[in-house]
């Protein structure tokens, strides 16, 4: 979504480009089995840049400045993108099911953890990769494993009842709304504080149910789990998008106005879901 651009200075993103771009390999989705052949340690980024994909807004430049900032001349870092982000290509039969922007630490062709979704920062991604490198190899997944050093892979958990697909659907769609309230104060930042009360009218009112959501997100840590939740985030982010084109008149291509933000603020001060 358009309006959702996170601005940055053209002289630093011109600097980001020249610095980072060399150290990244784009590759096709075809590509990507040919490429995890390789011996040693590859961190392979898949993202999209897909505005409709908040969380993968800035994940491209976070991981190029890791790689960037890099010492390991042993690791190399390369990513896939593809047009619309919950549409994800077929990329082998070493790429499983899971949620966007996410990185995977790969040696010898062989996974073996994953490293996080979006990143929080360069330095932060290389410290989670280097503590990837220590822990022994991930289970079932290098040939050099052996059982008995192996951590446990994380069990998944029961599948998720009605009621708590509902938080989680919620959750997403108060990250939504808050990128939204974002929106409006750049629209008309005289009504800025006006829009933030709105939102927080709304989250207090849901607030049980978001922290519900927040702890159901701290407890499913297995891969199987954050599959579940990306498919019920990504039809959450459908739903929130076609009620901003029919009652917001918001669409990737148009942004809001004063009006849409009147209306935004309306929904949230009533406290709707």
């Amino acid at each position: 979504m358009k309006f959702l651009n996170i601005a940055v200075a053209a002289g630093a993103a011109l600097s980001c480009t020249m610095a980072y771009a060399a150290k990244v390999t784009e590759l096709k989705p075809t590509d990507v089995d040919a490429f995890l052949s390789k011996p040693g340690y590859v961190v392979l980024q898949l993202t999209s840049p897909d505005r409709g994909c908040k969380y993968c807004i800035g994940a491209d430049k976070t991981f190029d400045q890791a790689a960037a900032e890099s010492t390991d001349r042993n690791t190399v870092f390369a990513r896939v993108q593809w047009p619309l982000w919950h549409k994800a290509p077929k990329m082998g039969t070493r790429i499983g099911i899971g949620g966007v922007p996410r990185q995977i630490v790969f040696k010898d062709g062989k996974e073996q953890r994953q490293a996080g979704g979006r990143p929080e920062s360069a330095s932060a991604l290389l410290a989670h990769i280097e503590k990837i490198r220590q822990l022994p190899p991930a289970p079932g997944k290098d040939v050099t494993y052996e059982p008995e050093a192996a951590e446990a892979a994380p069990a998944p958990q029961a599948a998720l009842t009605a009621a708590q697909q509902d938080v989680l659907r919620l959750y997403t769609r108060k990250d939504l709304l808050k990128e939204l309230v974002a929106a409006c104060a750049r629209v008309a930042p005289p009504k800025a504080a006006a829009y933030e009360r709105a939102f927080q009218t709304w989250t207090v009112a849901h607030a049980g149910a978001l922290n519900e959501a927040a702890m159901l997100k701290l407890s499913r840590t297995s891969r199987e789990d954050a599959s579940e939740e990306a498919a019920l985030a990504q039809g959450e982010m459908r739903t929130v998008e076609a009620w901003m084109a029919k009652d917001l008149n918001i669409t990737r291509t148009k942004g809001p106005g004063e009006d849409s933000c009147n209306g935004l603020t309306a929904y949230l001060e009533a406290a709707k879901r």
